[in-house]
């Protein structure tokens, strides 16, 4: 064998080992959330060593070599910032300052990632990955779709939302994440997109959970009536303070309010392609049965193909 292929040949072995290994990333990220690591260091104002951090969290000082590593390791990742480190110090000499990504990982901040994290990494959501192998040599019973997929083999049958319906925890994550996630993509649809609002005078939300969406575009357009529309589970109960947002029950398969437009937002993108053209026909009939027509706005964007 000749040296350019051995190297060739070690370069691949590190990349399979990388992915062999990557969950540790991800293992890394929750104990920090769960050790409060990312809240402590943001809040205490200027870089932490790892002796001021074990001291906040209440590690025994037995624990600290390890600390350091686990807070090597987030550096690297890009949560924090390495100072005061010089080559041949004791990792624990080293001091610790949050970045952006830091912040992500604090719950309390309307913009927070840290639900999204956790509820990803539910042995719900990653038992699909587990099936998928068994799942993809079995034929097909009928129509593929959102009812034939990995995620209904791991749980007999079910769909995303049927879970989230009947596992309480997992209803609250997704509903939480989802909010968090709205709160920040609020702020940029209005801020690059407002001008498609203008001249609206009625929206609804589909599948918009707590109606974070809603509650921004009813703020910034008082002259627009926003409903949120979503299943009983989710918006049961829930009552708004703003005179021109209201919340409705409904099942999109079934029905869509007529409006002026139809917002779908992580709506398409969960369902095969025979449920998303049900989903469609619904917002067709509900802005077309609207007096000035209308348009249908969703999120994720087409992909273009150039760039997929």
């Amino acid at each position: 064998m000749d040296s350019e292929t051995a190297i060739q040949l070690l370069e691949a072995q590190r990349q399979v080992w990388d992915h062999s290994f990557a969950y540790i990333k991800t293992m890394a990220v929750q104990s920090a959330m769960e050790l409060d690591i990312p809240r402590v260091v943001q809040n205490h104002g200027k870089p932490i060593t790892v002796g001021e951090l074990g001291s906040a969290l209440k590690i025994a000082r037995a624990r600290a070599p390890f600390l350091a590593r686990l807070m090597r390791m987030l550096a690297h990742m890009g949560y924090f910032v390495v100072e005061n480190l010089k080559d041949g110090d004791d990792e624990t000499a080293a001091s610790y300052s949050a970045t952006l990504m830091c912040g992500f990982l604090v719950k309390d901040k309307p913009f927070n990632a840290a639900t999204w994290f956790v509820l990803a990494n539910d042995p719900i959501l990653v038992d699909p990955w587990r099936s998928f192998g068994a799942w993809i040599r079995q034929p097909p019973a009928g129509a593929a779709g959102a009812e034939d997929l990995p995620f209904a083999m791991a749980h007999n049958g079910k769909k995303l939302y049927e879970v989230c319906r009947d596992v309480p925890r997992m209803g609250k994550m997704m509903s939480e994440g989802t909010e968090s996630d709205s709160w920040m993509f609020s702020k940029a649809l209005l801020a690059k997109c407002g001008s498609h609002f203008q001249g609206l005078k009625s929206i609804v939300d589909v599948g918009g959970n707590t109606g974070t969406i809603s509650k921004a575009i009813a703020e910034a357009f008082p002259g627009i009536h926003c409903t949120v529309c979503d299943l009983a589970q989710v918006v049961s109960g829930l009552e708004s303070t703003q005179p021109n947002l209201n919340y409705v029950v409904e099942d999109m398969f079934q029905k869509i309010p007529p409006v002026d437009a139809v917002f779908l937002k992580w709506v398409l993108c969960d369902w095969g392609d025979e449920s998303c053209v049900k989903i469609l026909k619904q917002a067709k009939e509900a802005v077309t049965s609207s007096k000035g027509g209308g348009k249908v706005m969703r999120q994720p964007f087409r992909v273009e193909e150039k760039r997929a």
